[in-house]
This record gives structure tokens, C-alpha cells and sequence, in this order.
């Protein structure tokens, strides 16, 4: 029994202990808990209030409008249009691949699609929308609207879209949109990791970029738990993309752009029936077409053959505005957005005709004789010649053991520079080049803006090359030889320049001499500079030069005669190198001032690889001429260049009244 009696004390002494333990434990977690409870409630309540906001309230960039491009008379080049995408918030949804395969029902989705918006989403920052399709019509996209409660994390959002009406008109000029690269969102600017935003890839689109683009809006969302928005608030107001006003005549641009791809030919619509015939049964000539499927030729003799290539640009003398700048062949602006395929993208890349580039800032090509303007205007500056220097042309001249031949192979006898000039004398501009030096050359012809981009406001210009001794020394390791003064006096040999730099000597040599800049902006004051680089009298001069290209009896251009415009101009013919090394293949261009008594307006057209017109017959100066085999300027550039002052020139008279006044009505009557 006492033995009973003292283990029951014992064990009732043990759990006391245990249960003085266990409270004091739990008086101890309960302190802990409290004091976590205080420092939260009180202590940190600021601090895990603002965290709690932020758990409720997202923002959200709202993209500002981008600015449209207008040609000067208002009409437009590129704008904006609405458009519908179906967009994917992963982190709203539990199960990301069941939302997309319920979406397919209802949009097609192929299994690639739903496994790159799948990747996206893996790699992309949190609560950034995931495009899924673009350009929804609305047919679709209200199917869509119905079952989104039943498609979590699905968002319809109205975007715009870049559109060109003018389509491939002026695509060189405008250039397009598309959506960022990775190396492009390096820029920083919140705005450029927004789904299906698009950036100015090329011309005036990249060009002004930023200022198109504007300033994003900021808007505040408050959500729930579940992440759906129950209000929203600006927080930051948008600012619209500025609009660009381009100098460009969109009325004279289509003219020009037809004539020139049209060359001694007939432009007919691809729709009609006579072309679908012939490109049915000619699938390579189908495929040379596919740059820019809106017209192809047909010559006198009922052939079929492709669109000229080349450039055309017409420039006021006295702003530097361009208001005609054409490059063909071209393409399909509107393709760029939502986003050119891989197919047409290859086509473009490698198609021989390279629409990509802009050839009138892009394209570098040996001059020919429109650079013996220079080669005159450095030897008369040196002194070498006077206007009535005579030299006497006998078809050839003989530097050492090495002959280099007049055009003309009986030569042009006596000739002074005006006569030279008039009929391109070779042998001539032979001789005085040597006299004057390829260092002189080169000098004047930089002021006349050659060998260097001009500036004007447009990506991609080259600048082209004026070759001089130091050139040859740095690049070739070796010294200047006099048989390269001879061929760089004709504009060939190293020398390239861009038609735009063409335009451009041109206009400073008629204005009198005034060093005006180019410019793709309207009424930009930056084109003018009060700079002189050559003496009015010999600016007279040069244009009264000019005109009896087109007008003595000997000229090389009398196909570009308009009545009533006073047209002057110089020819250039030159073959086409390729990797260093001259082919049968020709470049042709032909510079023209009208009207040469008072220079408004440049026109210059080239032709790459133009096609001759054997076909063609022409009243050349009362009497029939064929042109058989005849592929120089005076027989394609010059003659593109009339038919385009015909069609442009009573419109660029009209806006100038003095010289629609005392030249066009004048000589008309």
C-alpha cells in the first residue's frame, strides 16, 4: 500500500513538470506570435500596406498613336488604321495550354503557334500581354468576346495597324514598320517591349521615329485576387506622334515613276488579260516580276519585256526640296506589318533587281560624261581653259603607248568647250583633264556635293567617291597614273556618284551658284545656305551650255526638247562594272535644267541596264532615224526625260506663276 502511495506521488510530481513544460512552451510561441502580430499590425504596418497596394494595382503603357506622312499638297503616305488582336496574360490563367487549345476552336491555332506563345511565355517579363493573333476581323473576334469568361487570361485589344495607301509609290522615300528586335529594345523605352508595337525599320519611318512614335500614356489598374481589373485611372496622359510633311508630289511621283519604268516602251496593267496570257506560259518572266506586280512592258514589235530600272529625281533649284524622288523597282510597304513572311522576305533580299535599295541615294554608278561639267568647271577655274579655248578632236589621243578613243570615231575636229560639252566631246575633256589634274577635279567637284553623303534627310545615303592621289595611295598602295586623270575626265574609272548627288551639282551650278541643300521636309528653311561656290556669269554660262545640248544641231539631246520649257541637260552613257571589271552592260542618265534662261527645277533620270529600242523610230531634227542597236543616253535617259517634263511640267509651271508666264505661255504662242 506506502509503496502505492509513493508512486502515485512520483508520477503526479512527473506530470506537474510536464505540464509546467508544455505551458511554458506555449506561452513562449504565443509571445512570438504576438509580437510578429504588433510588428506587423503596428511597427511595419506602413511598409506591408504599400506592399499590399502593389499586390492590387498594376500599370499598364497605353501606345501613343503614330504620327501619319503627308506629300505637300496634304495627300497621304502613310497612316493608321484599326485592327483587333487576341492577347494571352499567362500569370491570370492556371493552365496556359488548355486556355490555348479551347481558343483554337474558335481561331485556327496549329500546334507550332500554341508551342511559340507557349516559349514566350517562359521567357517573357510578368504580366506583359502575349500576342496571339493579329488582324482579327470582326466577325471572329466577336465570337471571341462571347466565350472570353470562359477563357481565362484572353484579352481583345484594339491596336493599330501601319498602312500605305499610295502602296509601292513612294515606299523608298517612306520606307516601312515593323515589329522590335531584341537589339533594338536596347533602346530602353518601356514602350518597345509592348506586344505588336512596330518601329520605322527604313526612310522617313526610321528616319523620325521618335518623333512619330509620340509618348506613351500610363494607365493604373486595380485587381483582384484573381487578377482580373475591377477600375482603372490615366496616370499619365498620351502625347500623339508628330505627323511629317514630305516635299514630294505624289501626283508628279506617279508620272515620273510610270515613264521610267515604261522607258522607250508601253506600260499595260498585269490584271488584263493579254499579260496574265504571257506570264502564264512564261513563269520565269512571271518571277522577275514579282518585286512589283502592277505593270510590265510591251514594245512597238508586240514583245513582251520588264520594267526599266533606275531613278529619277526632280529638285527645286532654289530650296533644295525634292519633290519627285523614284527608285524602281519597287515594292510592298504593307507587307512589313503585322510582319512580312519568310518567303517574301528571300524574294526581295535576292531578287537581281535589288527593289530594296534606294537608288537614288543608295546606288552608286560611274557618272559618264554628265561629270565633264566638273572636269570644265575645274579647268576653267584653273585657268587651264577660257570659254574660247579650241582643241581639235581627231577621234583619239595617244598618253605613251596607250590610245583612248572618242565615242565618235572620226573625231569632232575643232572644238571649244561649249561645243564639247554640247556634243561630249571625249578626246576634248582627255586632254584638259590631264592640264588640270585629278587633285582639281576632285576639289571642285566635292563642292559641288560629290564624294560625300548630301545630307539629305533620308537613312542609307552613300557617298559615292571622288578619287584623288592621296585616295590611290591610302586605298591602293600605289601611286596615281596620268591614264587615270584621261578615264576619270569622261566619269569613269573610280569615280561614282548617287543620282541624288547628280541632282544636286546640277542645281548648285544653275541657281547661280548659291550652295543649296536638299531636303525631303516642306518649307524647310535648313536648304539654303548663301554659300556661293561658282560665279553667276559662269553659271549663265554653264546653263546656256546646257541648252544647246538639247538644242544645236550636233547635240546629244535634242529627244529631251520641250516646247515652251527652254530644256537644257547633259547625257551620260557608262559601262556597268561588276567586282572591278567593265561589262557589255550600260548605265545612262541625263541631267536637265528647265527653263535654262531662269533654272526652276532639276529632273534627272537614269536607267540601269537599259534596254535598247531598235524598234523605235525618231524625227531626229527632220529626219527619220531608227534606232538600231542604239543604247546610249541620247536614245533612252533623254528621251524618258521629255516624255516626263510633258507630263510634269505644266504642273510644276502652274505652282511657279513667272514661270508658267513668261516661259510656257510665252513659247507656246
Amino acid at each position: 500500500m506506502k509503496k502505492n502511495k509513493l508512486l502515485v506521488e512520483e508520477q503526479m510530481i512527473s506530470f506537474s513538470r510536464r505540464a509546467i513544460l508544455l505551458g511554458g512552451i506555449q506561452l513562449g510561441i504565443l509571445g512570438l506570435v504576438v509580437n510578429h502580430l504588433y510588428k506587423i499590425q503596428v511597427s511595419d504596418a506602413k511598409k506591408y500596406s504599400l506592399l499590399s497596394d502593389s499586390n492590387r494595382f498594376n500599370f499598364s503603357l497605353i501606345p501613343s498613336s503614330r504620327g501619319s506622312i503627308y506629300d505637300r499638297e496634304g495627300r497621304i503616305l502613310a497612316t493608321n488604321t484599326g485592327t483587333f488582336d487576341v492577347e494571352i496574360i499567362p500569370e491570370r490563367l492556371k493552365d496556359i495550354q488548355k486556355t490555348l487549345y479551347d481558343l483554337s476552336k474558335l481561331i485556327p491555332l496549329n500546334e507550332n503557334e500554341i508551342k511559340s506563345v507557349l516559349n514566350i511565355s517562359k521567357k517573357q517579363k510578368s504580366f506583359i500581354p502575349i500576342i496571339i493573333k493579329s488582324n482579327i476581323d470582326r466577325q471572329t473576334i466577336s465570337k471571341i468576346a462571347i466565350s472570353i469568361p470562359h477563357l481565362p487570361g484572353i484579352n481583345i485589344q484594339k491596336n493599330e495597324r501601319r498602312i500605305f495607301p499610295q502602296g509601292s509609290l513612294a515606299v523608298h522615300v517612306t520606307g516601312y514598320v515593323g515589329r522590335v528586335s531584341k537589339s533594338e529594345q536596347k533602346e530602353n523605352s518601356p514602350e518597345l517591349f509592348l506586344p505588336g508595337f512596330r518601329i520605322g525599320k527604313s526612310g522617313i519611318e526610321l528616319q523620325y521615329d521618335k518623333l512619330m512614335r509620340g509618348i506613351s500614356g500610363e494607365k493604373r489598374l486595380e485587381v483582384n485576387s484573381l487578377g482580373k481589373v475591377i477600375r482603372s485611372s490615366i496616370e499619365k496622359e498620351i502625347i500623339k506622334g508628330k505627323d511629317v510633311n514630305l516635299s514630294l508630289d505624289v501626283e508628279l511621283q506617279t508620272k515620273a515613276l510610270r515613264r521610267l519604268q515604261a522607258g522607250n516602251d508601253h506600260l499595260i496593267n498585269i490584271n488584263s488579260l493579254e499579260a496574265k496570257s504571257i506570264l502564264n506560259r512564261n513563269k520565269s518572266f512571271a518571277w522577275q516580276l514579282r518585286d512589283d506586280r502592277n505593270y510590265i512592258n510591251k514594245n512597238k514589235k508586240g514583245s513582251f519585256v520588264l520594267p526599266e530600272s533606275g531613278s529619277v529625281v526632280v529638285m527645286d533649284v532654289e530650296t533644295g526640296e525634292v519633290i519627285v524622288s523614284v527608285s524602281a523597282p519597287t515594292y510592298d510597304p504593307n507587307k512589313f506589318d503585322p510582319g512580312i513572311s519568310a518567303s517574301d522576305w528571300q524574294m526581295l533580299s535576292n531578287h537581281p533587281r535589288n527593289p530594296l535599295i534606294n537608288k537614288a541615294i543608295s546606288g552608286q554608278y560611274p557618272p559618264g560624261s554628265t561629270f565633264k561639267m566638273m572636269v570644265a568647271l575645274a579647268a576653267l577655274e584653273a585657268g587651264v581653259i577660257t570659254s574660247k579655248t579650241k582643241s581639235f578632236c581627231s577621234g583619239h589621243i595617244e598618253v605613251g603607248d596607250m590610245k583612248f578613243h572618242c565615242w565618235k570615231k572620226l573625231g569632232h575636229g575643232s572644238v571649244n568647250v561649249i561645243d564639247a560639252i554640247a556634243q561630249s566631246c571625249d578626246v576634248f575633256f582627255y586632254e584638259i583633264a590631264l592640264k588640270t589634274g585629278i587633285n582639281n577635279i576632285a576639289k571642285i567637284s566635292r563642292e559641288f556635293g560629290l564624294g560625300l553623303p548630301t545630307g539629305l534627310n533620308l537613312p542609307g545615303e552613300k557617298g559615292g567617291l571622288i578619287p584623288d592621289r592621296d585616295w590611290k595611295l591610302k586605298e591602293k598602295k600605289t601611286v596615281w597614273r596620268p591614264g587615270e586623270t584621261i578615264i576619270a575626265g569622261i566619269g569613269q574609272g573610280y569615280v561614282l556618284v548617287t543620282p541624288m548627288q547628280l541632282a544636286l551639282m546640277t542645281a548648285r551650278i544653275a541657281n547661280g551658284g548659291i550652295k543649296v541643300n536638299p531636303t525631303l521636309i516642306k518649307n524647310n528653311n535648313h536648304g539654303i545656305e548663301k554659300t556661293r561656290i561658282v560665279d553667276i556669269d559662269t553659271s549663265k554660262q554653264i546653263n546656256s551650255i546646257l541648252r544647246q545640248v538639247v538644242t544645236n544641231n550636233h547635240g546629244t539631246a535634242s529627244l529631251a526638247e520641250v516646247s515652251g520649257y527652254d530644256v537644257g541637260g547633259k547625257t551620260g552613257t557608262a559601262k556597268k562594272s561588276i567586282d572591278g571589271k567593265y561589262t557589255n552592260k550600260k548605265l545612262t542618265s541625263f541631267i536637265s535644267v528647265f527653263p535654262t534662261l531662269d533654272p526652276q527645277y532639276i529632273l534627272l533620270v537614269l536607267l540601269d541596264e537599259p534596254k535598247p529600242a531598235p524598234h523605235v523610230v525618231y524625227n531626229y531634227r527632220g529626219t527619220k532615224i531608227s534606232g538600231i542597236n542604239r543604247n546610249e543616253s541620247g536614245w533612252n535617259s533623254a528621251y524618258v526625260a521629255g516624255k516626263i517634263i510633258r507630263k510634269i511640267g505644266p504642273i510644276l509651271a502652274i505652282n511657279k506663276n513667272d514661270f508658267y508666264d513668261n516661259h510656257v505661255v510665252k513659247k507656246s504662242n
